[in-house]
């Protein structure tokens, strides 16, 4: 299911579509925090202070318009009495509807984790793939969104318990 998110994502990007500069850069800064989905052993806990950068590129799609942008984060991550963070980077998509309120997203959000052991879950490293899906609503200047984020080490180490967490999240845009 990961690599269909990914694939899509990965043809999106590549699709050649007629291409217009955007309008002037638009930050967001915010806090999310949340919990895990399901398929963790462990009760996780996480918070993050995130950055996003709106890109210049832009298309109309489907009655809306879609753009890019680059996705920063800080992080921290708790299950049960074990602690860690992470850094993460990476791009979005983002298909704002007609109205420009309401932004459907996905990206892909390679993540540092600080430690990889929470109890009996081990990532295996510090190297993990994040990808994710989610929705925002903005009342100008306020944005509220919720993100359904997978990180995984791709099975680049021999151990690959994986992560999917609900987040939900409130920012500013200036």
């Amino acid at each position: 299911m990961k690599w269909i998110g990914s694939g899509v994502l990965l043809w999106l990007l590549l699709l050649p579509l007629p291409v217009a500069a955007g309008e002037a850069s638009l930050w967001e800064f915010g806090l999310r925090g949340g919990m895990e989905a399901t398929g963790s052993k462990e009760n996780y806990k996480a918070g993050e202070v995130y950055l996003l950068r709106a890109l210049p590129w832009r298309t109309d799609l489907a009655g809306g318009v879609l753009t890019a942008r680059l996705d920063l984060g800080v992080g921290v991550l708790e299950a049960d009495n074990d602690g860690g963070g992470w850094l993460a980077g990476g791009a979005d998509l983002v298909w704002q509807l007609a109205d420009g309120r309401v932004e459907i997203e996905g990206g892909f959000r390679p993540p540092w984790l600080v430690a990889h052991s929470y109890g009996s879950d081990d990532f295996g490293g510090g190297m993990q793939f994040s990808s994710h899906g989610g929705i925002a609503v903005h009342i100008d200047p306020v944005v509220i969104s919720y993100r359904y984020q997978h990180t995984s080490n791709a099975s680049i180490y021999d151990d690959n318990d994986g992560l999917d967490l609900h987040l939900f999240g409130v920012g500013a845009r200036f």
